[in-house]
């Protein structure tokens, strides 16, 4: 009976170790379902069955019955080198970065065939027995078969008129358990995630004061309906799971200081204690690596599918030996978990489209005429910039290339490095700080995030002046930024010259773009920026979803320059001068960040930063 129960769970462990193999269209489902039987079955055989066995069999025949048989020998060699692999790739995993791993998957995976094929010789099975197993077992085998094999689809879409995400699972909410917390990759995504951890892409929601300021005005201004509008880009986790509005905790009677929180300790903390119950974490890993479709349009236009991603056994554990054994499921056959968080269109730039465009979107408090105006159009920007040139590789760059490269001295400079513990050395592996302008808030967490960006920023524009007839021409080109310069909600962007000049005597005689004491920027200054106003030409400031006509446009597309006079006729110069030109750039107004500190009181004034300086004599 014993040996029986051998051969039969050693042709199940082999059956649903063929099921496993990638040439098989499973659903996942169920065959996470045959890889916990694999393992489970192969730990309870091997060890409770199998080895006992194998030890008295082989006591038995060479010690006892003294008989000498090869195929017995070279059936023992096998079983032990499929065990071992088996164990290796169960504990170690094959993750692409050693040669050891590729190595053992094969050995367990050919070893099974030839296991197979040893034990028929060794055992020599008659007809008799093999008409006996395919009559008790083969009907039930082949059920399972159809079972896991018959595949099932269903694709749909769920839009309202203020949330443009679609389902791409066909489902019509998620609920929390569907996400998954970020801190869960940290384990084996350790680089990218702490590069992740002190983004401004981790920190769009309650960590990030100007938003949570601003999406209250929104709700205050519009109605509360109006927050989804701001969450499905800033916290698709929150407004995917049907939340009225991103939840914050409370210091006294101020809103608590998150953005001061680094590495996303918080995260971690609340997915300790709480699992997936509280999981508002801005643009996380799954909310980027689950995304399926996007539409250029803008405001949240792209499709997540997260019911369908494959998981593996216990990834969904609470427990600390069920969140183990679910990444040793995971190391012993990555690839799916790698082909479910993977797609092609993460490399093109219209993915960054479907939040990098914004649009007025339609409601109800909106005028009809106004509905569709763009309020943000990086996108589009870059799309008809010469950084789109597909055909040309050596002149195209997408958005990735700049924001998602290592920088260095200034310059952009390659990572050699590995995603994944143990994985494969790239020799660029895109990086997570996700540079962009904001240099501030980033910057509050951890100074190489900050650097990263101000290095990014400084790539984007260059100075150039001249002195003729007593006017003073300067220059500004934009470079290096494949958009216009400055992007975004282009308001409440600061990019302006700050011009001094002095004469022979070391006297300052005519200034431009300095600082009142309130740290507000002087009337006199040369902005580029977008302004937007009302029906009545009046700026809508904070307001922005209400604008009706753009008032002025100063900025500077990708390749172009732009040129300010000073006109000094009205000065008496005493010659030579010397002319001091800085391009400078702060990344929110002082009145706006004024208005936020009224919530967050512990909230610094953002800097000033100096991106380009030129410095001649006349």
């Amino acid at each position: 009976m014993k040996i029986n129960s051998i051969k039969i769970f050693i042709l199940l462990m082999f059956l649903t170790g063929i099921l496993q193999m990638d040439i098989l269209a499973i659903r996942w489902e169920y065959l996470t379902l045959v890889m916990t039987i694999h393992v489970v079955g192969s730990i309870v055989v091997s060890f409770i069955l199998l080895i006992p066995f194998a030890n008295v069999h082989s006591f038995s025949m060479l010690y006892v019955k003294k008989r000498k048989n090869i195929d017995g020998y070279i059936l023992g060699v096998i079983l032990f080198l499929i065990i071992a692999s088996g164990i290796y790739l169960f504990l170690i995993g094959n993750r692409g970065g050693d040669i050891i791993g590729k190595i053992t998957f094969y050995i367990h995976l050919f070893g099974g065939f030839l296991l197979m094929i040893s034990l028929y010789y060794h055992i020599k099975i008659t007809k008799q027995q093999a008409i006996e197993f395919y009559n008790s077992f083969m009907p039930s085998i082949i059920f399972l078969l159809v079972f896991i094999l018959y595949p099932t689809i269903s694709i749909s879409q769920d839009l309202d008129k203020l949330i443009s995400i679609a389902y791409a699972d066909g489902v019509k909410r998620y609920h929390s358990e569907d996400w998954t917390n970020s801190a869960k990759c940290k384990s084996c995504h350790l680089t990218i995630f702490e590069q992740w951890a002190d983004s401004n892409h981790r920190n769009l929601a309650s960590s990030n004061p100007y938003y949570m300021v601003q999406e209250a005005l929104a709700a205050k201004d519009m109605g509360e309906d109006f927050r989804q509008w701001c969450m499905q880009c800033h916290n698709p986790s929150a407004v995917t799971t049907k939340q009225k509005a991103t939840s914050h905790s409370m210091n006294g009677n101020f809103l608590a200081n998150e953005f001061l929180d680094k590495g996303a300790t918080i995260l971690e903390n609340n997915f300790k204690k709480h699992g997936n119950f509280q999981l508002e974490e801005g643009v996380s890993c799954v909310a980027c690596h689950r995304i399926t479709k996007v539409d250029k349009k803008g405001n949240g236009s792209y499709s997540l599918n997260l019911s369908q991603r494959k998981k593996y056994p216990f990834e969904d554990s609470d427990s600390i030996i069920g969140q183990w054994l679910g990444e040793k499921f995971i190391n012993s056959k990555p690839n799916i978990h790698k082909q479910s968080y993977s797609n092609d269109l993460y490399k093109d730039s219209k993915y960054c489209a479907s939040c990098h465009n914004e649009l007025v979107p339609n409601h109800k408090n909106i005028s009809p005429s106004v509905i569709g105006k763009k309020i943000v159009s990086t996108y589009d920007e870059w799309e008809q910039s010469s950084f789109n040139n597909p055909k040309d590789p050596s002149k195209h760059k997408s958005c990735i290339d700049c924001h998602m490269t290592n920088m260095e001295n200034g310059d952009f400079a390659p990572l050699k490095g590995i995603s994944t513990i143990g994985g494969k050395v790239k020799k660029d592996i895109k990086v997570h700080y996700f540079s962009g302008s904001n240099h501030f808030l980033s910057g509050l967490k951890s100074k190489i995030h900050e650097e990263q960006t101000i290095q990014l920023l400084k790539t984007s524009a260059k100075l150039d002046m001249s002195f003729k007839d007593k006017k003073l021409e300067v220059g500004v080109k934009n470079v290096g930024a494949g958009h216009h310069l400055p992007t975004g909600v282009a308001d409440f962007r600061e990019l302006w010259l700050d011009i001094e000049i002095k004469d022979k005597n070391g006297k300052i005689i005519f200034t431009s773009g300095k600082l009142n004491k309130d740290g507000d920027i002087k009337k006199d200054a040369r902005l580029f920026q977008k302004v937007f106003g009302d029906k009545n030409g009046k700026p809508v400031g904070l307001l922005f979803w209400r604008y009706e006509k753009i008032l002025s446009d100063t900025r500077i597309p990708a390749g172009e320059r732009r040129t300010e006079i000073y006109d000094l006729n009205a000065i008496t110069i005493n010659y030579p001068i010397k002319v001091i030109a800085k391009l400078n750039f702060r990344i929110y107004p002082q009145w706006i960040t004024n208005a936020v500190k009224k919530a967050y009181p512990a909230l610094p004034n953002p800097p000033v930063i100096e991106l380009n300086k030129i410095v001649k004599e006349f």
